[in-house]
């Protein structure tokens, strides 16, 4: 259901409010948003007509089973944005209030989900906060590149690079985001054991843990292997 950006506003402050207050007024609801009592009344009959509130003239307002879920997907994406602003890109706390308002009321709907789940990932990946984060606060604080964000190690060569017989595990991939989904599709993923077994004029052959893969010499540009010391 498509709502307007005042409607999704209402929708979250009576959520939020009615956590605070047994009931819920028309007045909590124009104070808590800042705005007037009759602007929140014209935008309760449209609520209720969608069927998301029950509001009485003068009554107390109370959000159906559906706009309780509404209201609370709104809530739980505001606060999403919120935590990633504030906590990951490390904005002031009333800057990232404001940001994580206008980014989910004027993105499309794929690009804030899109989002959504980028945050989701960075808090809950069992790897836990990635270096790449943490070297993102080392150049806000210091404004220049750490060290270990250096491009390539000695020990590390892309696939292409590689020689026959030659083995490691894959570090990183680079290129685009549909360049990295064929790779990842196809288990080239970081931490996976790799050795290069033959080079053709269009592909290369590995040994991809314990089966064969082959892929286009164009993409293994975009494999970075730590390669393993010979013993």
């Amino acid at each position: 259901m498509k709502l307007t950006e005042n409607a999704e506003d209402i929708l979250e402050a009576i959520y939020l409010i009615s956590k605070e207050k047994k009931v819920v007024r028309v007045k909590d609801v124009a104070n808590f948003l800042k705005t007037s009592n009759a602007s929140v009344t014209m935008a309760l009959k449209s609520l209720s007509q969608k069927g998301l509130i029950n509001h009485e003239h003068y009554g107390f307002i109370e959000l159906t089973e559906k706009g309780k879920e509404i209201a609370e997907k709104i809530y739980e994406r505001h606060k999403l944005l919120y935590e990633f602003l504030h906590e990951t890109l490390a904005l002031p706390a009333e800057i990232a209030e404001q940001d994580a308002c206008r980014i989910e009321h004027y993105l499309s709907e794929e690009g804030l989900e899109r989002i959504v789940k980028f945050i989701e990932f960075i808090k809950k990946c069992p790897e836990g906060s990635p270096i790449w984060l943490t070297n993102f606060y080392y150049f806000l604080e210091y404004e220049k590149y750490p060290e270990r964000c250096y491009e390539k190690k000695e020990d590390m060569k892309t696939l292409s690079e590689m020689k026959i017989k030659e083995e490691g595990i894959i570090v990183k991939l680079s290129g685009s985001a549909a360049t990295k989904q064929k790779l990842i599709k196809k288990d080239f993923v970081p931490g996976n054991n790799i050795k290069l077994l033959q080079k053709e004029k269009d592909k290369v052959i590995v040994q991809l843990g314990e089966r064969k893969e082959d892929i286009p010499s164009e993409l293994s540009k975009h494999i970075y292997v730590s390669l393993k010391k010979a013993v």
